[in-house]
């Protein structure tokens, strides 16, 4: 975390890396994780903030997404004009069916649950093939990678 802040030029000395029992004094700024502003927005107007991996396709089914997109505007014909090309993203953006999005958003869920329960990359990726149709994965699935070979 810190790598991160000095990168970035907000590191401050003395941040705590995380509050007693991750609740922040009312008010405060020289602590371990004050809301952003667009989190402040988000959270103000009633709806849950969510903060993915940047850039990481098994867990942020965004990225998934995207290279639907991406796939299908490459088969779009060349534009000559910006106006065109906006068309064409908007148009492409918009025929990746919203089930196909469901399928993506609950693949990176069982990623997200395999890694939680300790799976290495390659275990994770078996096991989400094998359990293609589930949120998350069995309790079981360290006993049934040992069986598989995989553990």
């Amino acid at each position: 975390m810190e790598v991160i802040l000095r990168e970035r030029g907000l590191w401050r000395d003395k941040l705590l890396a995380q509050c007693k029992d991750f609740k922040c004094k009312e008010g405060a700024t020289n602590c371990c994780s004050p809301k952003s502003h667009l989190e402040e927005v988000i959270t103000a107007r009633g709806h849950e903030c969510d903060f993915y991996p940047k850039f990481h396709c098994e867990l942020n089914f965004i990225e998934q997404y995207w290279g639907a997109a991406k796939l299908r505007y490459r088969l779009t014909p060349r534009t000559q004009s910006f106006e065109a090309m906006q068309k064409n993203i908007v148009a492409c953006l918009d025929d990746v069916p919203p089930l196909q999005i469901h399928r993506y958003a609950n693949r990176s869920a069982r990623f997200m649950d395999a890694y939680a329960k300790g799976l290495s990359g390659s275990q994770a990726a078996w096991a989400t093939k094998r359990y293609h149709g589930h949120r998350v994965l069995p309790n079981t699935i360290m006993e049934e990678l040992e069986k598989a070979g995989k553990a």
